[in-house]
């Protein structure tokens, strides 16, 4: 594994959250008169999005969970 891709995970792991791409962080668009506004469909408004790296890092948990869980024999009565 080369370094850059440790590190973008290692920043993925403190940092999970980028901004909106299609609002830009704001989470919300302005009309096109200027007075309202409306929230961003994509994000709910939040201005926040899920990066990939943590996408990928969440996977592998789940993945490394079920596999504990069904291989070990833990909770079986």
């Amino acid at each position: 594994m080369s370094i850059a891709v440790a590190f973008y995970l290692f920043t993925c792991l403190v940092w999970p959250f980028g901004k909106c791409r299609r609002c830009k962080g704001v989470g919300k668009f302005k009309s096109p008169f200027g007075k309202a506004y409306r929230h961003c469909g994509k994000c709910d408004g939040s201005g926040l999005r899920v990066r990939l790296g943590r996408h990928v890092i969440n996977h592998m948990r789940a993945v490394r969970g079920a596999g504990e869980n069904s291989t070990t024999g833990k909770g079986k009565r």
